[in-house]
């Protein structure tokens, strides 16, 4: 789909329970200058075993400057299973950001027509696989709107190139920590899906019909340190050709 206007989209991912600065004041700030016109948190926006006070705190204060999307992560996906699957996204409802687990939504940016989908898995194309995530993708693309998808994980979507298959327009993903450690003409060390050396980090990548924004996110999980590697927040404005 061809975009008529411009919109500009603020992407938060692997925030970990980190703050930047009281109450996320520094983090607060930046976005209020970005002036977004929405905001979208791809996973792991808490730690597993800890409590979802600060997640629900910023959501609490990015909401005031843009309407907030968010998929889960596998952190958010192991939180639930002892704190129960409602009581989580309840919290982050409440809170409020429209949460997502193969679920989509049809909404209007700047006049645009846009359909938002949040997925949490591979997203392997139906000639690997065929099951939930499949059912959902099939349904998700089967639109003209512009169709942005919110996907933890990017291995199965840019690695494996089941994005190839699906008919995505972008995609906005995270879960790798931009490799952790960076070294300098090499790139990220480590990737917890590929292993040492992985392919892809961070960036922007073409692949299929779409493009995946892949984030080197904010935090870190169980204190392992940030080597060469600064957090990082997605500015992306999508315009018109």
């Amino acid at each position: 789909m061809k975009i008529k206007n411009n919109f500009k989209i603020v992407h938060l991912t692997d925030l970990h329970n980190y703050q930047f600065g009281v109450r996320n004041s520094q983090l607060i700030k930046k976005k209020e200058n970005q002036e977004p016109d929405v905001i979208f948190m791809t996973g792991d926006m808490l730690n597993e075993n800890e409590d979802t006070g600060i997640l629900q705190n910023l959501i609490q204060q990015l909401k005031a400057i843009a309407p907030v999307y968010a998929s889960l992560g596998n952190h958010e996906i192991n939180y639930m299973r002892y704190s129960g699957k409602d009581t989580f996204i309840t919290s982050m409802e409440q809170a409020g950001a429209v949460v997502m687990d193969k679920q989509y939504i049809d909404i209007e940016i700047k006049g645009e027509k846009v359909r938002i989908g949040g997925i949490y898995g591979y997203v392997l194309s139906p000639d690997k696989v065929k099951g939930e995530e499949q059912f959902f993708m099939e349904e998700f693309q089967d639109t003209d709107r512009f169709k942005i998808l919110l996907s933890h994980m990017p291995k199965g979507l840019l690695l494996w190139k089941s994005m190839e298959y699906w008919d995505v327009d972008l995609v906005f993903s995270g879960h790798v920590h931009g490799g952790q450690v960076r070294l300098p003409f090499v790139g990220g060390l480590y990737d917890p899906e590929e292993g040492y050396f992985p392919t892809y980090t961070k960036g922007m990548f073409e692949c299929g019909k779409g493009t995946m924004i892949l984030s080197a996110g904010l935090g870190s999980s169980q204190g392992i340190p940030r080597i060469n590697n600064l957090p990082e927040v997605v500015v992306c404005e999508v315009k018109k050709k």
